[in-house]
């Protein structure tokens, strides 16, 4: 099926997923005398490609969907069941409707019924048996029924807004305010509102390089904001951590080659440590660096550093 050939790559890229740790503490905060806890897991992916970029290779195989599990089943039997096919070519050749979890009056009024009887089975494939109890699975279809019901379409997803009204040419989203939710109010900031790094100061020691820098932060108020740079060390450490400022760097050797390349965190003091030792061969090169902030290398403020490897003390 048009499912089974789009979802091909991610089958055959994907070899494992394992649970490695999980972070009570950085997203976490206290209004008053309420702590608000915030669990952040992280979880390893094992993929049968040759890494080059880990950020992009994760997306191929994410640990979670963008709709819950018992969504994708409702939506599984629908299909399963000939009442609609997930692609307009597929629906077109079976003479079905295309999948609408939305506009659908006549899927949608099936789906309610096969909700209300998944509910009072506690139903769940057999591949989550081992892994979701019967009374959890007629908990997740009652709330299902639930949204269905105040909300009047089945459209539930894991972003910041929710479908709250359409016609033929418009749509309404509504935010989503909850504090249970993990990327509330300013998570995209980074994304609407790009911010720059600066080095501004570059000390040379042995076979190593101490860089200084300046980045931009955002200072609000009301709905209107600016934009303020300053030394990193001027700038809070809650702050800086979440500009999550990082130096990325190339070495070229003396023929304008690329021996070396990497990425280095903010140190402790602030500043960005590089180490050559062990890295490179005696001899002078040349280092091409940039400081990005919350991984944005847009228009970005480029130094060319020259750099001396020796093999004395």
């Amino acid at each position: 099926s048009m499912i089974d050939t789009v979802t091909a790559p991610a089958r055959r890229q994907l070899a494992g997923l394992r649970v490695v740790g999980a972070d009570a503490a950085s997203r976490s905060f206290r209004i008053g005398d309420v702590n608000f806890v915030r669990e952040q897991f992280t979880i390893d992916i094992y993929a049968t490609v040759v890494p080059e970029d880990p950020e992009r290779e994760a997306v191929v195989a994410p640990p979670w969907s963008t709709l819950p599990w018992h969504l994708i089943v409702l939506m599984e039997e629908a299909v399963g069941r000939g009442w609609a096919a997930f692609s307009k070519a597929e629906a077109a050749q079976r003479g079905v409707e295309w999948l609408d979890l939305v506009r659908s009056d006549r899927t949608n009024g099936r789906l309610a019924s096969l909700v209300e009887t998944f509910e009072r089975e506690g139903y769940r494939p057999a591949a989550l048996q081992p892994l979701v109890s019967a009374e959890d699975a007629r908990k997740r279809w009652a709330a299902l029924a639930a949204f269905y019901r105040n909300r009047g379409h089945f459209l539930v997803t894991n972003g910041p807004y929710q479908l709250k009204r359409w016609s033929a040419d418009s749509v309404a989203l509504e935010a989503f305010r909850d504090l249970t939710y993990p990327l509330g109010v300013g998570s995209y900031d980074a994304y609407a509102v790009p911010r720059r790094g600066y080095i501004t100061r570059v000390e040379s020691g042995k076979n190593r390089i101490r860089l200084f820098g300046d980045v931009e932060t955002i200072v609000k108020f009301a709905r209107s904001h600016r934009i303020e740079r300053g030394p990193m060390q001027s700038v809070a450490r809650d702050v800086l951590k979440r500009a999550a400022p990082e130096c990325r760097y190339v070495v070229m050797n003396d023929i304008g080659r690329v021996v070396l390349a990497g990425a280095v965190a903010v140190a402790d003091d602030s500043t960005f440590q590089i180490d050559f030792d062990g890295k490179l061969a005696t001899g002078r090169y040349t280092m091409v660096a940039l400081i990005a902030v919350n991984g944005n290398v847009m228009n970005a403020d480029i130094r060319n550093i020259p750099v001396v490897i020796s093999s004395g003390p």
